[in-house]
């Protein structure tokens, strides 16, 4: 039976921190939404109840209906003007007539807790110190409190987007993780996934990867969440894996939390760049 990579535990530490430091020095996150998309709105809607559960100060600005574009140009440069305000995140997706990439290269990369901006993209490609985005800082933490080196590893990421398969490529070949990342071009997907000796499940495809896809001593991080008849489930079928695999995080209760306690942790990273302390 597999080790159960929890998020939980790991989640209230790093809560812990972010608290800790809130306390100390005010932390304001402000939060951009247009559109009533329910995702979105859900979505939002959780960060603000975790921001007070931290002490952080919250900040929504909503539009219920499309705007013209240079409204919300306007809004972006005024929050990074602002020297209370430590991050900025949009709200995706946003409707149509917006274009995400440019609105969000607006927002300073210090103020970018979602690690979406090019700046940051060119941190992380660098190794150098910015904010990067949550789900793959979550899976490096979750590694890290296990105790799982990704030294020397082979690594297979299957998904490539810009927000997860992407930067935890980097972020394990800074760790000198050997990293082959799949997509749904990828031929002979599954005999590249049984080389992996850490695997991470980025594609968003409902129990995509089988048990019998991984080697036996493989570490399974399931950044999937899908949700299939009444049920959430990750991109691996974790009945089959559980009993196949050396350790595996649920879905829920694996990467999800670490996430959510990462993108607020980046306020505090978000501060520090912006004041050094």
């Amino acid at each position: 039976m597999a080790t159960l990579l929890e998020g939980k535990t790991l989640a209230g530490q790093i809560n812990a921190v972010t608290a800790e430091y809130a306390a100390k020095h005010d932390l304001t996150l402000a939060v951009i939404q247009v559109g009533d998309d329910p995702a979105s709105g859900a979505y939002r809607e959780a960060k603000k109840r975790q921001a007070h559960r931290l002490g952080i100060i919250f900040e929504e600005y909503l539009f219920d209906t499309f705007v013209p574009a240079r409204e919300i140009e306007s809004l972006i440069r005024q929050l990074n003007s602002r020297e209370e305000i430590t991050g900025i995140f949009i709200e995706q997706p946003l409707p149509r007539g917006y274009d995400p990439v440019s609105l969000l290269e607006l927002v300073d990369p210090v103020k970018d807790i979602d690690g979406v901006t090019s700046a940051n993209a060119a941190n992380l490609y660098l190794n150098r110190p910015g904010l990067f985005p949550a789900t793959a800082e979550a899976l490096m933490r979750i590694l890290e409190f296990y105790h799982i080196d990704p030294k020397g590893k082979e690594a297979v990421i299957v998904g490539r987007s810009n927000i997860v398969g992407k930067p935890a490529a980097l972020l394990l070949l800074h760790r000198h993780a050997t990293v082959t990342i799949c997509h749904s071009r990828t031929q002979a997907l599954k005999e590249v996934v049984r080389r992996g000796d850490i695997v991470v499940a980025a594609v968003g495809k409902a129990e995509l990867l089988k048990g019998d896809d991984f080697k036996n001593e493989a570490v399974v991080l399931d950044a999937g969440y899908n949700v299939t008849e009444g049920r959430t489930v990750g991109d691996v079928d974790f009945k089959g894996a559980v009993a196949h695999v050396s350790a595996i995080t649920p879905v829920p209760g694996g990467v999800g939390s670490v996430t959510t306690a990462s993108l607020f942790h980046n306020l505090v990273k978000a501060r520090q760049l912006q004041y050094g302390t």
